[in-house]
């Protein structure tokens, strides 16, 4: 948490869901490494600097729990402040939590370049799903707008598939399963004899509900639609992310790189969307 505006959205959006889903909230700060980002003559007075950045990283959290308070007195709040490797602290608090959400994120790839802080470092060490916050352009947009998923095929977006259910039956609002583009033989689908459009996108949904379907015993509030288009993956999510409350992603999608780096939708719906990515492993 930086104590930007989009924190205070963040913890506003879940002190909602704790609500939701009676759990407690963990507030975290992390400080910045004063060797690694200052030079000697700021060194100097190191000592200084870092009793600084302790107390200013403490007013961040306090602001937060305070905002968790008014509103929700109910609700268990804990804050803790630690320094060293960012992706550390984000490793640790995530094996011990149901979600992680990433304030403070204004982020794009020449700002991680220039500033050497890269919020896909950050979403690559977590090991539960990561919500990166990016506020929402519409305030007054309507507060039950769907959950969006992206579907690939691959195990990761299955698990997002089920992570965005979760999220839609929580606040009681739609789901939307989305197919961007042709599906790739792994997923051997029978495209029969002809591959004109229409044919196509028919057998994409079918490919789609097949995937969805299973779901919707488990989740029989959920409302669901299922929609298979061709275009740019990242650019077709991320226009409909304007419209959407979360765009959930796996974090890997298919390729010889996807075990080892995050997916290249999910660091464009990061960088790029208009409201909040969740990101699941």
């Amino acid at each position: 948490m930086d104590g930007s505006d989009d924190d205070r959205s963040a913890v506003e959006w879940a002190v909602r869901l704790a609500q939701h889903v009676h759990t407690s909230i963990r507030l975290v700060h992390a400080l910045p490494d004063v060797a690694k980002w200052f030079d000697a003559a700021v060194l100097i007075a190191g000592d200084r600097l870092e009793s600084e950045l302790r107390r200013v990283g403490k007013k961040i959290l306090d602001d937060a729990a305070l905002i968790v308070r008014d509103l929700d007195a109910e609700i268990e709040v804990e804050c803790s402040i630690t320094g060293g490797a960012a992706t550390d602290l984000i490793e640790t608090v995530s094996a011990n939590s149901r979600l992680l959400i990433l304030g403070g994120s204004r982020t794009g790839p020449l700002r991680d370049l220039i500033f050497g802080h890269s919020i896909i470092e950050l979403v690559n060490a977590a090991v539960c799903p990561v919500l990166v916050w990016r506020k929402s352009r519409d305030e007054s947009a309507d507060p039950t707008r769907p959950i969006v998923v992206g579907i690939d095929g691959s195990q990761p977006s299955r698990r997002a598939l089920a992570a965005a259910f979760d999220l839609a039956r929580t606040f009681g609002t739609d789901l939307v399963a989305v197919h961007v583009g042709a599906v790739e033989d792994a997923d051997e689908l029978d495209y029969g004899t002809s591959v004109d459009r229409p044919h196509q996108r028919d057998a994409e949904r079918k490919w789609l509900h097949d995937i969805v379907d299973p779901y919707t015993s488990e989740y029989p509030s959920v409302p669901v639609e299922v929609r298979a288009v061709g275009a740019s993956v990242a650019r077709e999510l991320g226009t409909m992310s304007a419209a959407a409350q979360v765009i959930a992603v796996g974090s890997r999608g298919r390729g010889r790189l996807s075990s080892a780096i995050l997916g290249s939708v999910s660091q464009s719906l990061i960088h790029r969307a208009q409201c909040p990515v969740l990101v699941v492993p």
